[in-house]
């Protein structure tokens, strides 16, 4: 699948997710132990905000979003958290579709890469979180076999030891061989399904 078509379909899920959250559902506990609902949206809000900056070249944006980061994530949505989330998107949105070429080098808060790998990441890191948002709010998640697999690709080369040492993901939590794919990519990410 093309990463931009990828991201896209991982998008359209995430803004159902977060268009079906309600304000009073904001401080329930998810899956990612340092979150609440407000901070995980925060969190993938502010990274949609910040690969735009990237896509877009605007290094005074990104490191304006950077020097404005709060300690709690979901500050970064104000007091309307679909209003901002749809920002991000449209603003994600925009930059992705002016990079004509996905080899092209994009330059993130982590580093530089080619674009296409950079939507992997985004879509990646975003169809686990809304996993994590459908099970904190009660939600349906039944993504495509498809993504799932990309997802489960993307990060068997992507999450390293010391990505896991950092924080970054959990360790690898055991689940029964017959266990789906979905449960399996989750558990990978050191989730617990």
């Amino acid at each position: 699948m093309d990463p931009r078509e990828q991201f896209e379909q991982v998008s359209e899920i995430l803004t159902g997710l977060v268009d079906g959250t309600r304000s009073d559902q904001l401080a329930l506990a998810t899956p990612c132990s340092d979150f609440t609902v407000r901070d995980l949206i925060g969190h993938f809000t502010l990274g949609r905000f910040l690969f735009a900056a990237g896509f877009a070249g605007d290094a005074d944006r990104s490191a304006e979003l950077i020097a404005s980061m709060p300690q709690h994530l979901g500050d970064v949505l104000g007091s309307d958290h679909h209003a901002t989330y749809h920002e991000a998107t449209a603003a994600i949105n925009s930059a992705a579709a002016g990079v004509e070429d996905l080899e092209s080098t994009v330059s993130l808060i982590f580093g530089e890469m080619p674009a296409g790998y950079a939507l992997q990441l985004l879509s990646s890191d975003n169809l686990v979180h809304c996993w994590d948002l459908a099970c904190a709010t009660g939600q349906d998640f039944n993504p495509a076999g498809e993504l799932v697999d990309l997802t489960a690709e993307f990060f068997s080369s992507f999450i390293s030891e010391d990505a896991r040492a950092g924080g970054m993901f959990g360790p690898e939590v055991e689940v029964a061989g017959d266990a789906s794919s979905l449960d399996k990519m989750l558990a990978f990410c050191g989730r617990q399904p």
